[in-house]
């Protein structure tokens, strides 16, 4: 599954809830809501309700157009769980205004249920310490044993889920079997082979390969009109992790909430600031001048790159996975000095935190929490990634096991696997659901050869998953808007024009003016809080 739309707590027991808490008001909450089981519910088996219950939960409007409840995988599940949901679905593009006018006064749903469906950024803190989005902790300890699992077996899921205030206030999606690479480095071994030339293995190599594709007629044209190296500036096509040869990765702005950050010895570091950074920089624009990089880098769209790769007329390429064969993985990089070859890993796991989240309206949350943790139930988990039980897209195995079938061409995937894509619903591929299904041959890479070549250059040293208080929020926001603003017009320019040696005194000097120094302060007020959360 490629989330290129561009995607983790412990619940402890009651006993424990003050050491999860620290402060009496939580422990007061977490009694409160698993003091008393109500007699309408069952608390281990099924169905849920002992009553035909309905809830209320928001929710985006599949591309079909259909309601959540005709997929059979949701009939099913009412049938279980004797809960009848009643969606309100939103179009993507109006949710955002949608939304606004729910918090703002309008009738609260019950819950809110899809992929990313809270802003973590701004929703989940904002709304839970408003008292709107009620804390989860205690219900995840009495009724949700798929998730309190998930969270004892992964402690870091609740440093990441925890709000600066010690609640719990909205819940994941999690993949972790999702790849931990965005971009890597491809190269065109046809034009390798056909100029009998090795793989490069440091950035000087990497240079000289540049200026023989550039030199050579490899289009068979007689113009010499392939693109040595391209590149787009998202997540999944950028050329930040080439940063490492140099000395320090750099994670990009255009990546939200890795903007040019990193963590070393407990330390946050700001790295375009950073002398490797510059050098970095400095590189490519020799790349640049001497006509070795695609000069539509900074400005073309996925469709235009993917159609240059499509045609093998690119060189080298960062990219998620060229659809292209002729295209190899060209591992990490030793740098000029020696450097050791490194590479950003973004470590699977939680990919969206704000998936789900229960109302302060909710007359039964306690049923709420089972219902959705059932949907972190492995085989539930497994149907909402890859398709329902006894359909067309999963084949039983005689070793108990599950091989997903590959979309026949001209078919329609809703159809085929029976429930909404991914982003529509709320889910828990982990690794025991990884182990359950079996990927249909392709006989094409997959992004997991990718992942296995770059594993051994891995470094996993990102600002991590953590919640900022409101304050926190808007001051990181006041600063980041013309830090990030000067950066990236920095960025490009340097890398295009050149100029770094001349102006970088005054660059770092106009950042500590606009703020940089005031806001890795708050970064790291935020890094050591996070450290402390048990």
């Amino acid at each position: 599954m490629n989330h290129k739309w561009g995607l983790s707590t412990v619940a402890l027991t009651l006993s424990m809830a003050v050491g999860l808490a620290g402060c009496g008001d939580k422990q007061a909450v977490d009694k409160k809501t698993t003091a008393q089981v109500p007699s309408d519910l069952n608390v281990t088996d099924f169905p849920i309700a002992k009553e035909k219950l309905t809830l209320n939960m928001a929710a985006f409007k599949p591309p079909s157009g259909k309601d959540l409840n005709d997929y059979k995988f949701f009939q099913e599940i009412e049938t279980k769980t004797n809960i009848h949901i009643n969606w309100n679905l939103t179009p993507g593009s109006s949710w955002q205004e949608k939304k606004n006018l729910l918090f703002a006064g309008g009738e609260l749903p019950d819950a809110f249920y899809a992929h990313g469906i809270l802003s973590e950024d701004t929703d989940v803190v904002k709304y839970g310490s408003q008292g709107i989005l009620i804390p989860l902790e205690g219900y995840i300890d009495t009724y949700a044993p798929n998730l309190k699992k998930m969270l004892l077996d992964n402690p870091v899921y609740k440093k990441q889920l925890t709000a600066p205030d010690g609640h719990i206030y909205s819940l994941p999606t999690i993949d972790e079997t999702y790849s931990r690479t965005k971009s890597t480095m491809f190269i065109n071994k046809k034009w390798l082979d056909e100029l009998k030339l090795p793989m490069p293995t440091t950035t000087d190599e990497l240079y000289q390969t540049l200026k023989a594709f550039k030199d050579n007629d490899l289009g068979g044209n007689h113009k010499k009109d392939q693109i040595p190296m391209s590149f787009q500036q998202n997540w999944n096509n950028d050329l930040n992790s080439l940063f490492g040869a140099f000395g320090r990765i750099d994670r990009d702005v255009h990546k939200s909430g890795n903007n040019h950050l990193s963590v070393e010895n407990n330390k946050v570091i700001y790295t375009a600031v950073q002398p490797e950074y510059k050098a970095a920089i400095q590189y490519v624009n020799k790349l640049i001048s001497e006509g070795l990089v695609d000069q539509e880098s900074f400005t073309q769209d996925t469709k235009v790159f993917n159609a240059k790769t499509a045609k093998g007329i690119v060189g080298v390429a960062f990219d998620w996975n060229p659809a292209n064969q002729d295209y190899v993985s060209l591992p990490p990089l030793k740098g000029p000095a020696g450097q050791k070859q490194v590479w950003a890993e973004y470590p699977a796991g939680i990919l969206l935190r704000g998936s789900f989240a229960i109302t302060n309206v909710n007359k039964h949350p306690e049923a709420t929490i089972r219902w959705i943790d059932n949907m972190y139930d492995p085989t539930n988990s497994m149907q909402l990634n890859k398709g329902v039980l006894g359909g067309q897209s999963l084949k039983e195995r005689s070793d108990g096991k599950y091989e997903t079938v590959n979309l026949p061409q001209g078919a329609n995937e809703d159809d085929f696997k029976q429930v909404p894509p991914t982003a529509y619903s709320v889910w828990a591929t982990t690794k025991a659901v990884g182990d359950m299904t079996i990927a249909a041959a392709t006989g094409k890479r997959s992004k997991v050869d990718i992942d296995n070549v770059y594993a051994p250059f891995l470094v996993n040293n990102a600002f991590p998953k953590a919640y900022f208080t409101a304050e926190e929020n808007d001051q990181i926001s006041r600063y980041l808007t013309d830090v990030d603003a000067y950066v990236s017009k920095m960025y490009a320019k340097w890398m295009m024009s050149g100029g770094i040696d001349k102006e970088w005194d005054d660059y770092v000097k106009k950042l500590n003016e606009m703020g940089l120094d005031k806001m890795m302060k708050i970064y790291q007020t935020v890094y050591d809080r996070y450290q402390t959360t048990k």
